[in-house]
């Protein structure tokens, strides 16, 4: 059966706009800010209420326990319809992005879930593209994980 991005959960649509705009590994990048988790925090705060922190903890980058739950809830979900593929986590979280007690398991930063409905996943970028809040957000990501694409290339990442 095919789906909308109107048959979706906000944090659904948020996660596969995230997962669609290409975001480079956190722990390649050297930025904890390119985690799933967090861009989809970010972008969920935005699109619901204007806010970019809401679903981020006191530091900022990481996200609160509750969200890490909606998120698990939203892949979950997504790959039981066949929209995403969950992938095991086991890697930690970039230099700097491992607090004790954190359950870094719930989002692999480096094991994105794999899309499976790529044209579902463009729409809901393109749906979060149109939110005014969200647009400078997420195309500063975009942008910015081109330039870490460009540097891990030139690295040799992927070779």
């Amino acid at each position: 059966m095919p789906y909308n991005p109107e048959d979706l959960g906000e944090v659904e649509v948020a996660l596969l706009g995230v997962l669609c705009a290409g975001l480079p590994p956190s722990r390649s990048a050297g930025d904890d800010t390119f985690r799933v988790d967090h861009v989809t925090a970010v972008v969920a705060g935005l699109h619901g209420a204007g806010r970019r922190e809401v679903h981020l903890a006191a530091d900022g980058v990481a996200v609160t326990p509750e969200f890490r739950r909606e998120l698990r809830a939203a892949i979950e979900g997504l790959a039981a319809r066949g929209i995403l593929a969950d992938q095991a986590a086991g890697m930690p979280a970039a230099a700097g992005g491992f607090a004790e007690g954190l359950q870094i398991d719930m989002v692999n930063p480096d094991e994105h879930p794999a899309v499976l409905d790529r044209y579902l996943a463009q729409l809901c970028m393109e749906q979060l593209f149109n939110v005014p809040a969200v647009y400078p957000y997420l195309m500063e990501r975009y942008s910015s994980s081109g330039e870490v694409w460009r540097r891990l290339r030139a690295a040799g990442y992927g070779q």
